[in-house]
């Protein structure tokens, strides 16, 4: 099934490369993928346990990368994988930018502490040459990068220690697929740790675009990609082979100066349509401007500066499982508790303070 085009997503991301690279700001990062990168990775910290080989999908692969060499001095050796090729040129450049190993160091330090990558060297014929960068705290770090679709990793199997993909999943068609063949990356007991934008993203945009197109053109049309649900994750993931399945919620909603800014954030992260049943060509200008009108009176930012200041939902999705191991918990077999609910009550009742049992009227 093909929901999503491919090929429209890669230049999408393309664009995004572009726009970020020649922002007028001169700030290349993107303040909502780093908050959602750090809620992504801040998982990382939960878990007693080096990650020293990690594969990147898609997303916010700039901001994720940046975190690792900053937060996580046990990472060794990072593989970045997108489909588009100048994204992953704008993520080097800015990661030799920020974290070029010293060019100064003796070829015996760079022997002694430049990390093996022999278990990711599928990723070494990738178009982009692969460097060694200087994390936070001055240790080296292997980064490879590929050009490849998320849904067909050439990573061979038990290779990663974590997969993480922040933003990136939710445009892939055959999710289960994808994540599948993140898990069967991983070594045994690795982690698979993804955050991807829920069915409730942009519902501003949606209604305001529905309420304009009916307006204009009389029909409706589809604007807004389609996304997850919450409760489609936890059957994704155990779909895909994982086990300890966790999935929680953030929703957050983030105020704009005016609509067309919104649009612009939306490109500049490759976030716009590439649903393979969007409507083609461009949005009519009275129609863009009817649900520009629309969206800044039905959703109008709480205590605003400027009048046509509105506000967007963004509903982001975090899932975590692992690939199957020897050392996992495993739950007990059913009936096999020793205390029931009516005790535990009971305990509980004899707690100071504690409210007791309700009662009916």
């Amino acid at each position: 099934m093909h929901v999503f085009d491919r090929a429209v997503k890669a230049a999408h991301r393309d664009r995004a490369a572009y726009l970020r690279r020649h922002d007028p700001s001169g700030d290349r990062t993107d303040p909502f993928l780093e908050e959602i990168t750090k809620r992504t990775l801040d998982r990382l910290n939960d878990v007693k346990r080096a990650f020293e080989n990690v594969l990147v999908l898609g997303g916010a692969t700039d901001a994720v990368l940046r975190r690792l060499l900053e937060d996580r001095p046990d990472v060794r050796v990072v593989v970045v994988v997108d489909a588009s090729r100048d994204m992953l040129a704008f993520v080097r450049e800015n990661a030799e930018r920020d974290f070029g190993a010293d060019r100064l160091a003796s070829r015996e330090s760079e022997t002694r502490t430049t990390p093996s990558s022999s278990s990711v060297d599928v990723f070494e014929d990738a178009d982009i040459a692969s460097h060694t960068l200087r994390n936070a705290n001055g240790d080296l770090v292997r980064v490879h990068y590929a050009q490849f679709d998320e849904e067909n990793l050439p990573a061979r199997d038990g290779a990663f220690d974590v997969v993480v993909s922040a933003l990136g999943l939710h445009w892939a068609n055959d999710l289960p697929g994808a994540m599948a063949a993140a898990r069967a990356s991983l070594k045994p007991d690795g982690l698979f740790l993804s955050s991807i934008l829920g069915g409730e993203t942009l519902r501003e945009m949606r209604i305001a675009c529905a309420v304009a197109e009916m307006e204009t053109e009389g029909g409706v049309s589809q604007r807004v990609s389609p996304l997850a649900q919450v409760r489609d994750c936890g059957n994704l993931l155990t779909r895909a082979g994982m086990k300890l399945p966790a999935v929680d919620v953030d929703t957050l909603t983030v105020q704009y100066p005016s609509p067309v800014k919104l649009v612009e954030h939306l490109r500049s992260m490759a976030e716009t349509n590439a649903a393979v049943s969007r409507r083609p060509g461009a949005v009519r200008r009275t129609t863009a401007a009817a649900a520009a009108a629309c969206y800044a009176h039905m959703f109008p930012a709480a205590d605003a500066d400027k009048s046509d200041a509105v506000e967007c939902t963004f509903q982001v999705l975090y899932m975590t499982g692992w690939s199957p191991g020897g050392n996992q918990p495993l739950p007990l077999e059913r009936g096999s508790a020793e205390l029931s609910l009516a005790k535990l009550e009971e305990e509980l009742a004899k707690v100071p303070g504690l409210p007791g049992p309700r009662t009916e009227s």
